[in-house]
């Protein structure tokens, strides 16, 4: 079901007072460059601190709190199941763990966004694909497929110079097959 900004804003808003230092990395940043008035899907976070895997008793104690539910991510990292109204929104917390990899530099220059007057850190559009093509799981080529169809339409701006800056900081034996795959769906030439 769709949410709003104000949804998202509000369990910003919530986690940034709690302490959590995030940053969204799924498919917001898409609906977000979008200027999308509802989203929809889960929201992912990579979370700098307090870490999800090592830190879940703090998220099961903040959802308690909030009258949040609380479950795990495909990752096995907390999942928070926040219920407003007749909506439930899924926020995945995430962290650099097993094959999941978001390079601090990329983390680092993640522009920050006013959200209905909460400021977010949002991973750059371009970074968000790097990070689908890392995975290459057929979700995330999907989804890759769906961003380069908005990008042909003009309805999101993509800056390949920005790939080709950032994807030297994942591990050199990914870069060649993020290439291929980002390639495959005409994100990068």
């Amino acid at each position: 079901m769709p949410y709003t900004l104000e949804d998202l804003a509000r369990i910003m808003r919530v986690l940034s007072d709690a302490g959590v230092k995030a940053t969204i990395i799924g498919s917001t940043v898409v609906q977000l460059e979008m200027r999308s008035k509802e989203l929809e899907e889960d929201v992912d976070l990579f979370v700098e601190e307090p870490s999800p895997f090592i830190e879940e008793d703090f998220y099961r104690e903040l959802a308690r709190k909030n009258g949040w539910g609380f479950g795990q991510t495909w990752l096995g990292t907390p999942a928070l199941i926040v219920r407003t109204g007749d909506k439930e929104i899924i926020v995945e917390l995430y962290e650099n763990i097993y094959d999941f990899y978001v390079p601090p530099e990329v983390l680092q220059r993640a522009p920050r966004k006013n959200i209905r007057g909460v400021e977010v850190k949002v991973l750059r559009v371009e970074d968000y694909a790097l990070l689908k093509a890392k995975a290459g799981r057929d979700e995330d080529m999907s989804d890759l497929e769906e961003l380069a169809t908005l990008v042909k339409s003009g309805e999101v701006s993509f800056d390949r110079r920005l790939v080709r800056e950032s994807i030297q900081y994942f591990p050199e034996e990914d870069q060649k097959l993020m290439e291929k795959r980002l390639k495959k769906v005409g994100l990068i030439e």
